[in-house]
């Protein structure tokens, strides 16, 4: 059974749109040197600031309010609901997956290590594959006889060669990263269409592909997904919308067409992420702005607290009495207000 990750990647036509997509993602991640140049400091913000929106946006609808899902995230508050527990689960995993990314090994069991961690704290069992189909799959694959050296017939059941496919699936993965024939973006993009269209676990599909697609990435060398929140790529819309793209009847024709419309998907997500990581850092422009404008977007890309120091830790050249009338006109106009007085007043936007 093959839908993407096979002979049919490499013969297949790709819309040149996508082309330039692949190639300017691939400039992004040459200039990713420049980033990693940038204070210690903005970059451990954007990390928590991207940790935190991606967690929020893959957990969305399951607690009420979004201050209170970010008190649990930050350990404000304590976790009551499975709702709740949920956003630690997936903050914990995630920063596993930014910092241990190198270690680990794309394989099933791999796959089903990260399922269980999304069920760490939970009742309900995590890192076990579904035992039934979806209605989905070409079921001919699952149906297949197998026999053992004696010509017994091995009758497995759903689960088991669920597993096989997908090991099948990463060995795949593996094996054209190492051939390095196809660019590892399409084979990225490929993998996670894949896991999608199988939904090889009863809940958390979705949540799986995005840890996944973060994984990948990191592992290829686009880290922009470190900085950049990643988490709304897919939803339950976009997951019934490509699936709905194959069916069983697909011609060659409806599959390639398919596979480019989901390809010019996800290569516009990731361009864009680097985009506003450009943006985010103003690589290009910071010479440009006046001295005002470059405090203002610091404290308004700011989460939490913030300190005078904290500017001029991320702006040197700025004199000390520019960041002071900076911060008194933002607190005359009601923008800013300090909540802890002394030499190192903290303050927060309004």
């Amino acid at each position: 059974m093959e839908y993407i990750m096979g002979k049919k990647l490499l013969d297949m036509p790709v819309n040149m749109k996508i082309v330039k997509m692949i190639s300017t993602i691939n400039e992004c991640k040459g200039k990713q040197i420049i980033y990693k140049k940038q204070p210690k400091k903005t970059l451990e913000k954007l990390t928590e600031k991207s940790t935190l929106d991606f967690t929020l946006d893959s957990c969305e609808n399951t607690v009420e309010g979004k201050e209170h899902a970010k008190d649990i995230f930050f350990n404000v508050t304590k976790p009551k609901t499975r709702e709740e527990v949920s956003i630690v689960e997936f903050r914990d995993i995630l920063k596993t997956v930014n910092n241990a990314y190198e270690d680990m090994k794309i394989s099933s069991q791999t796959i089903l290590e990260l399922h269980g961690y999304l069920h760490r704290f939970s009742l309900v069992r995590g890192g076990k594959y579904r035992t039934e189909d979806n209605n989905f799959l070409q079921t001919d694959f699952f149906r297949e006889e197998t026999f053992n050296d004696h010509g017994v017939l091995i009758k497995k059941n759903f689960e088991e060669r669920l597993d096989k496919y997908i090991e099948d699936l990463c060995k795949n993965y593996n094996k054209l990263i190492i051939e390095d024939e196809i660019d590892n973006l399409v084979i990225i993009a490929s993998f996670i269409l894949d896991f999608i269209l199988i939904s090889p676990f009863p809940e958390n599909n979705i949540k799986m592909a995005k840890l996944l697609t973060l994984l990948l990435l990191n592992k290829n060398g686009y880290e922009v997904g470190r900085y950049m929140n990643l988490g709304k790529i897919y939803d339950e819309r976009s997951q019934v919308y490509f699936k709905g793209l194959f069916t069983r009847k697909n011609d060659t024709e409806k599959f390639y067409y398919g596979v480019n419309k989901w390809l010019e998907y996800f290569m516009k997500f990731v361009l864009e992420a680097y985009i506003a990581l450009g943006e985010e850092l103003n690589l290009k422009e910071i010479k440009k702005e006046t001295k005002t404008k470059r405090i203002e977007k610091i404290i308004n890309s700011t989460l939490g607290y913030f300190t005078k120091e904290d500017i001029r830790e991320l702006c040197p050249d700025i004199p000390e009495p520019t960041i002071n009338r900076v911060f008194n006109n933002l607190r005359k106009d009601g923008k800013i207000e300090v909540v802890a007085r002394g030499r190192s007043a903290k303050w927060k936007r309004v």
